[in-house]
Protein backbone atom coordinates (compact mmCIF):
# COMPACT_ATOMS: atom_id res chain seq x y z
CA UNK A 1 0.00 0.00 0.00
CA UNK A 2 1.21 3.45 -0.92
CA UNK A 3 1.69 5.97 1.53
CA UNK A 4 0.49 9.58 1.42
CA UNK A 5 2.75 12.41 2.68
CA UNK A 6 0.35 13.77 5.20
CA UNK A 7 0.02 16.72 3.31
CA UNK A 8 -1.34 15.35 0.86
CA UNK A 9 -3.64 13.41 2.63
CA UNK A 10 -4.97 16.82 4.28
CA UNK A 11 -5.92 18.41 1.29
CA UNK A 12 -7.81 14.97 0.22
CA UNK A 13 -10.21 15.42 3.05
CA UNK A 14 -10.26 18.87 2.46
CA UNK A 15 -11.13 18.66 -1.05
CA UNK A 16 -13.63 15.62 0.08
CA UNK A 17 -15.22 17.96 2.86
CA UNK A 18 -15.54 20.93 0.24
CA UNK A 19 -17.54 19.14 -1.80
CA UNK A 20 -19.63 17.04 0.58
CA UNK A 21 -20.68 20.11 2.94
CA UNK A 22 -20.05 23.13 0.57
CA UNK A 23 -19.76 26.77 1.65
CA UNK A 24 -18.51 25.87 5.71
CA UNK A 25 -16.65 28.90 6.61
CA UNK A 26 -12.82 28.43 7.07
CA UNK A 27 -12.62 30.81 10.37
CA UNK A 28 -15.67 30.08 12.47
CA UNK A 29 -16.30 26.77 10.71
CA UNK A 30 -20.65 27.73 10.68
CA UNK A 31 -22.62 25.73 9.33
CA UNK A 32 -23.33 25.14 5.60
CA UNK A 33 -24.90 27.48 3.57
CA UNK A 34 -24.86 29.77 6.38
CA UNK A 35 -24.07 32.84 3.72
CA UNK A 36 -24.38 30.86 0.26
CA UNK A 37 -22.79 33.84 -1.98
CA UNK A 38 -19.59 33.33 -0.21
CA UNK A 39 -16.88 30.92 1.45
CA UNK A 40 -16.19 33.33 4.15
CA UNK A 41 -19.44 34.12 6.01
CA UNK A 42 -20.30 37.30 6.36
CA UNK A 43 -20.01 37.96 9.97
CA UNK A 44 -16.36 36.89 9.54
CA UNK A 45 -15.79 38.80 6.61
CA UNK A 46 -16.51 42.03 8.81
CA UNK A 47 -13.77 41.09 11.21
CA UNK A 48 -10.86 40.95 8.97
CA UNK A 49 -8.81 44.28 9.21
CA UNK A 50 -9.17 45.26 5.92
CA UNK A 51 -7.15 48.11 4.21
CA UNK A 52 -9.22 51.25 3.55
CA UNK A 53 -7.21 54.01 4.68
CA UNK A 54 -3.61 55.67 2.94
CA UNK A 55 -0.47 53.96 4.05
CA UNK A 56 2.94 53.44 3.23
CA UNK A 57 3.42 54.05 -0.94
CA UNK A 58 5.85 51.21 -1.22
CA UNK A 59 4.09 48.43 1.01
CA UNK A 60 1.01 49.57 1.57
CA UNK A 61 1.12 49.38 5.67
CA UNK A 62 -1.80 51.68 7.23
CA UNK A 63 -0.92 54.41 9.66
CA UNK A 64 -2.92 54.62 12.30
CA UNK A 65 -3.89 58.20 12.98
CA UNK A 66 -2.17 59.27 10.10
CA UNK A 67 -2.68 60.49 6.92
CA UNK A 68 0.00 59.07 5.25
CA UNK A 69 -0.36 59.04 1.83
CA UNK A 70 2.97 59.44 -0.80
CA UNK A 71 4.93 58.37 2.39
CA UNK A 72 7.04 55.35 3.17
CA UNK A 73 6.75 53.09 6.38
CA UNK A 74 10.35 52.91 8.68
CA UNK A 75 10.44 49.55 7.53
CA UNK A 76 10.70 50.26 3.09
CA UNK A 77 13.33 52.74 4.41
CA UNK A 78 15.27 50.46 6.03
CA UNK A 79 14.93 47.95 3.22
CA UNK A 80 15.01 50.44 0.48
CA UNK A 81 13.32 48.03 -1.83
CA UNK A 82 13.36 47.45 -6.15
CA UNK A 83 10.13 47.89 -6.74
CA UNK A 84 8.36 51.00 -6.62
CA UNK A 85 4.83 50.21 -5.05
CA UNK A 86 2.48 47.77 -3.11
CA UNK A 87 -0.98 46.95 -1.67
CA UNK A 88 -2.05 44.65 0.57
CA UNK A 89 -5.98 43.93 1.37
CA UNK A 90 -5.66 43.16 5.30
CA UNK A 91 -3.34 43.20 8.12
CA UNK A 92 -2.84 39.64 9.31
CA UNK A 93 -4.66 39.14 12.74
CA UNK A 94 -6.02 36.19 13.57
CA UNK A 95 -9.10 36.05 11.31
CA UNK A 96 -6.36 37.09 8.24
CA UNK A 97 -3.94 35.06 9.26
CA UNK A 98 -6.68 31.55 9.79
CA UNK A 99 -7.55 32.80 6.05
CA UNK A 100 -3.92 32.75 5.00
CA UNK A 101 -3.29 29.12 6.82
CA UNK A 102 -6.29 27.52 5.26
CA UNK A 103 -5.35 28.77 1.77
CA UNK A 104 -1.37 28.26 1.85
CA UNK A 105 -1.04 24.88 4.15
CA UNK A 106 -4.69 23.06 3.54
CA UNK A 107 -5.11 24.17 -0.39
CA UNK A 108 -8.71 25.67 0.36
CA UNK A 109 -8.59 27.15 -3.00
CA UNK A 110 -12.18 27.99 -2.84
CA UNK A 111 -11.73 30.96 -0.36
CA UNK A 112 -10.62 32.88 -3.24
CA UNK A 113 -13.73 32.51 -4.82
CA UNK A 114 -14.62 35.48 -2.53
CA UNK A 115 -12.19 37.91 -4.15
CA UNK A 116 -14.55 40.36 -5.99
CA UNK A 117 -15.79 40.62 -2.58
CA UNK A 118 -12.70 41.29 -1.17
CA UNK A 119 -12.00 43.79 -4.11
CA UNK A 120 -15.05 45.39 -2.90
CA UNK A 121 -13.85 45.92 0.40
CA UNK A 122 -10.64 47.24 -0.47
CA UNK A 123 -10.21 50.50 -2.36
CA UNK A 124 -7.98 51.13 -4.97
CA UNK A 125 -7.19 47.97 -5.55
CA UNK A 126 -8.25 46.69 -9.29
CA UNK A 127 -7.17 50.39 -10.13
CA UNK A 128 -4.00 49.43 -9.22
CA UNK A 129 -3.80 46.27 -10.62
CA UNK A 130 -5.54 46.82 -13.78
CA UNK A 131 -4.31 46.41 -17.07
CA UNK A 132 -1.50 44.54 -15.31
CA UNK A 133 1.37 41.52 -15.99
CA UNK A 134 0.35 39.74 -12.72
CA UNK A 135 3.50 37.36 -12.32
CA UNK A 136 3.39 34.93 -9.24
CA UNK A 137 6.21 34.05 -6.78
CA UNK A 138 7.12 30.94 -7.48
CA UNK A 139 7.96 27.84 -5.59
CA UNK A 140 11.22 25.68 -5.97
CA UNK A 141 10.35 22.23 -7.61
CA UNK A 142 10.50 20.12 -4.41
CA UNK A 143 8.25 22.66 -2.84
CA UNK A 144 5.73 22.09 -5.62
CA UNK A 145 6.03 18.10 -5.75
CA UNK A 146 5.06 18.14 -1.75
CA UNK A 147 2.81 20.75 -1.10
CA UNK A 148 0.51 20.03 -4.68
CA UNK A 149 0.01 24.02 -5.90
CA UNK A 150 1.45 27.26 -5.64
CA UNK A 151 -0.97 29.53 -3.76
CA UNK A 152 0.29 32.71 -5.65
CA UNK A 153 -0.11 31.37 -8.73
CA UNK A 154 -3.99 30.53 -7.43
CA UNK A 155 -4.14 34.35 -6.00
CA UNK A 156 -2.64 35.91 -9.66
CA UNK A 157 -5.70 33.73 -11.59
CA UNK A 158 -8.45 34.66 -9.08
CA UNK A 159 -7.34 38.27 -9.38
CA UNK A 160 -7.06 38.00 -13.31
CA UNK A 161 -10.39 36.50 -13.11
CA UNK A 162 -11.86 39.67 -11.83
CA UNK A 163 -9.85 42.31 -13.48
CA UNK A 164 -11.04 40.42 -16.85
CA UNK A 165 -9.61 41.94 -20.13
CA UNK A 166 -6.23 43.78 -20.20
CA UNK A 167 -4.77 41.95 -16.91
CA UNK A 168 -2.67 38.88 -17.10
CA UNK A 169 -1.16 36.30 -15.50
CA UNK A 170 2.96 35.06 -16.48
CA UNK A 171 5.07 32.86 -14.69
CA UNK A 172 8.21 34.74 -15.60
CA UNK A 173 10.32 33.39 -12.71
CA UNK A 174 11.91 30.50 -11.83
CA UNK A 175 13.07 29.56 -7.89
CA UNK A 176 16.54 28.27 -8.35
CA UNK A 177 16.98 27.37 -4.56
CA UNK A 178 14.89 25.46 -1.75
CA UNK A 179 15.19 28.10 0.69
CA UNK A 180 14.45 27.27 4.43
CA UNK A 181 10.76 28.70 5.95
CA UNK A 182 11.46 32.69 6.26
CA UNK A 183 8.58 32.32 9.54
CA UNK A 184 11.27 32.69 12.37
CA UNK A 185 13.93 34.65 10.55
CA UNK A 186 14.51 38.27 11.42
CA UNK A 187 14.54 40.94 8.91
CA UNK A 188 18.19 40.91 7.77
CA UNK A 189 18.02 36.89 7.82
CA UNK A 190 14.90 37.09 5.72
CA UNK A 191 16.63 38.95 3.03
CA UNK A 192 19.94 36.94 2.85
CA UNK A 193 18.01 33.23 3.13
CA UNK A 194 16.19 34.64 -0.89
CA UNK A 195 19.52 36.42 -1.64
CA UNK A 196 19.61 35.05 -5.36
CA UNK A 197 17.12 32.50 -4.84
CA UNK A 198 14.91 33.13 -8.46
CA UNK A 199 15.65 34.19 -12.04
CA UNK A 200 13.86 34.56 -15.09
CA UNK A 201 13.08 31.33 -16.66
CA UNK A 202 14.73 29.88 -19.65
CA UNK A 203 13.15 31.52 -22.65
CA UNK A 204 11.65 34.50 -21.06
CA UNK A 205 10.51 36.86 -23.50
CA UNK A 206 8.37 39.93 -22.44
CA UNK A 207 7.40 43.40 -23.98
CA UNK A 208 7.89 45.66 -20.82
CA UNK A 209 5.09 47.88 -22.58
CA UNK A 210 2.58 47.04 -19.39
CA UNK A 211 3.51 47.14 -15.46
CA UNK A 212 4.27 44.18 -13.53
CA UNK A 213 2.64 43.33 -10.17
CA UNK A 214 4.42 40.91 -8.09
CA UNK A 215 2.12 38.57 -6.37
CA UNK A 216 2.69 36.63 -2.79
CA UNK A 217 0.09 35.87 -0.23
CA UNK A 218 2.02 37.86 2.59
CA UNK A 219 3.85 40.74 2.66
CA UNK A 220 6.45 40.93 5.97
CA UNK A 221 8.89 42.63 5.90
CA UNK A 222 9.13 42.42 1.50
CA UNK A 223 12.12 40.33 1.51
CA UNK A 224 11.01 38.01 -0.98
CA UNK A 225 8.82 39.98 -3.41
CA UNK A 226 11.88 42.34 -3.33
CA UNK A 227 14.15 39.48 -4.20
CA UNK A 228 12.03 38.66 -7.10
CA UNK A 229 11.67 42.72 -8.28
CA UNK A 230 15.49 42.71 -8.18
CA UNK A 231 15.44 39.72 -10.78
CA UNK A 232 12.90 41.65 -13.01
CA UNK A 233 14.14 45.36 -13.19
CA UNK A 234 17.83 43.85 -13.60
CA UNK A 235 16.16 42.38 -16.97
CA UNK A 236 15.48 45.76 -18.07
CA UNK A 237 11.45 45.81 -16.68
CA UNK A 238 11.08 49.38 -14.87
CA UNK A 239 7.66 49.18 -13.48
CA UNK A 240 7.60 46.86 -11.31
CA UNK A 241 5.19 46.50 -8.21
CA UNK A 242 4.39 44.00 -5.73
CA UNK A 243 0.69 43.04 -4.07
CA UNK A 244 -0.27 40.43 -0.92
CA UNK A 245 -3.44 39.10 0.08
CA UNK A 246 -2.00 39.95 4.24
CA UNK A 247 0.60 42.41 5.61
CA UNK A 248 2.25 41.25 8.82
Amino acid sequence: MISLPQARIRRLLNVMGDFLFPGNCPVCEGPPYQDPNTYLCEACMDEVPWICSSGCKLCGLPMSGLGFGGLTCAGCREGDPCFRSGRCFFVLDRTAKKLIHELKYHGVRGILGDMPYWLDRAPGIRAFLKGSVLVPVPLHRKRIRSRGFNQSLWIARALSKDMGEGTEVLELLERKRDTPTQTRLDRSSRKANVKNAFALKPGTCFNGGKPVVLIDDVFTTGATLDSCAQVLVESGIDNVNVFALGHG
